[in-house]
């Protein structure tokens, strides 16, 4: 049965990339342990940019490449063209968080950081994740993350827990290395000398591609335009203390935020077996329940989550405090995306990817927009609830979308 299969691998990618993100977290600790607080908030700001950096560098072509090839993606001369494609989207992406580092973080203490993990662009060790999924290599892809997850702990904690490095440049140059033994393993299975043979064929390939995945490039840069604005917002606003304690829940709710996309992944395949172009009040309620049962330990135990996860960071009363009201109000994210979860879906699987990229993108303005005026008026503690701005007007869009087009029963 298809569908049971596409839940199959769904739920593998999904276990494999938990495994990475439960190693993350230990690494964040030794992390925070070792920087402090104030230093651990600069270094969530160089995490942003490096993730944001990274998205502009994908463009949505991982999505449109899965979307449109498939299998095919990894064969003959579509496989050369797609490698150069990302190839060049890389490099290209690495050029521009240099010039980033040198125009606007170049009086900053993460400045060192941006350079060294510009370079990281081109050796991370998912670089040739495509690949695996699209060649249904699932067996290299477990072995590209397993070898990862070794190379990630063994390196960081050298550096982190035997060397003690309170360095952010250091430490930025230690995942760097810590990569590269996933990304040799990358090279070595899809890595050919005909990348270089570069023609008329590949700079329309290139212009087709760029134009295909523009609304998903859209929609994938503008959802940066919602919960790390607040991190950048306290970086401008706020004093160090408020950023370091901020960046503690910020990453809590991010990383919960992103297996969020796990069950976008499971309405599509869901939505493709019916032909229903309504959707059911009650299905979303209960899965917005659901959402809100599972981020209860946000709400009510905040303080405990807080120590549980970052069981290792140098805690103050005054730096818990805030780091709590922090997570219990940007937690509301996380019941907002469940609330448009299955709108969502249903403007995918329907292709209205213009249209949802319009209104993440307006609702991204309109977030940043609130977040600076608010920040500016208004003292730190408010930064959390301003950044909700933005997700509460892509909820309220599709809301009104979906009632006026009558989608709803």
């Amino acid at each position: 049965m298809q569908a049971l299969k596409n839940i199959k691998i769904g739920v593998f990618i999904s276990l494999v990339n938990i495994l990475i993100q439960g190693v993350s977290v230990i690494v964040q600790n030794l992390i925070a342990n070792n920087l402090g607080i104030v230093k651990f908030g600069s270094f969530g700001i160089l995490q942003s940019d490096f993730t944001i950096f990274n998205a502009i560098a994908d463009f949505g072509m991982a999505t449109l490449i899965l979307a449109y090839f498939g299998k095919r993606a990894t064969q003959g001369r579509l496989f050369i063209s797609v490698l150069q494609l990302r190839l060049f989207m890389t490099a290209l992406t690495a050029v521009a968080m240099i010039a980033f580092a040198f125009t606007v973080r170049r009086n900053s203490g993460i400045f060192e950081g941006e350079l060294v993990l510009a370079l990281g662009l081109l050796f991370q060790h998912a670089y040739f994740d495509w690949y695996f999924i699209c060649g249904n290599f699932w067996k290299k892809l477990l072995i590209s993350k397993v070898l990862h997850t070794i190379s990630y702990t063994t390196i960081m904690g050298f550096v982190l827990w035997v060397l003690k490095v309170d360095s952010i440049p250091a430490i930025a140059l230690a995942m760097v290395i810590a990569a590269l033994p996933a990304f040799g393993f990358g090279v070595g299975q899809a890595f050919t000398l005909k990348l270089f043979r570069i023609g008329q064929h590949t700079l329309r390939f290139f212009k087709l591609m760029f134009k295909s995945a523009c609304p998903y490039a859209l929609s994938s840069i503008a959802s940066f335009a919602y919960l790390p604005v607040g991190l950048y917002t306290a970086a401008h606003f706020a004093t160090p203390e408020f950023l370091g304690a901020y960046n503690f829940s910020h990453k809590l709710v991010i990383l919960a935020s992103g297996l969020m996309v796990h069950f976008i992944s499971s309405s599509l395949i869901t939505l493709h077996q019916t032909d229903s172009r309504t959707l059911s009040l009650r299905d979303q309620a209960v899965f917005t329940l659901f959402i809100i049962g599972a981020t209860t330990p946000f709400w009510l135990f905040p303080q405990y989550t807080l120590r549980i996860i970052f069981f290792a960071a140098p805690w103050t009363e005054d730096v818990l405090a805030t780091s709590c009201n922090c997570l219990r109000i940007l937690a509301c994210s996380l019941i907002l995306q469940a609330t448009r979860m299955g709108m969502i879906s249903t403007l995918l699987k329907e292709k209205r990817t213009w249209l949802y990229s319009a209104m993440i993108t307006v609702g991204g303005i309109i977030n940043i927009a609130i977040c600076i005026g608010g920040a500016k008026v208004l003292s730190a503690r408010y930064i959390p609830v301003l950044t909700l701005t933005g997700d509460l007007c892509l909820s309220l869009f599709l809301l009104v979308y979906f009632v006026k087009n009558h989608r709803l029963r």
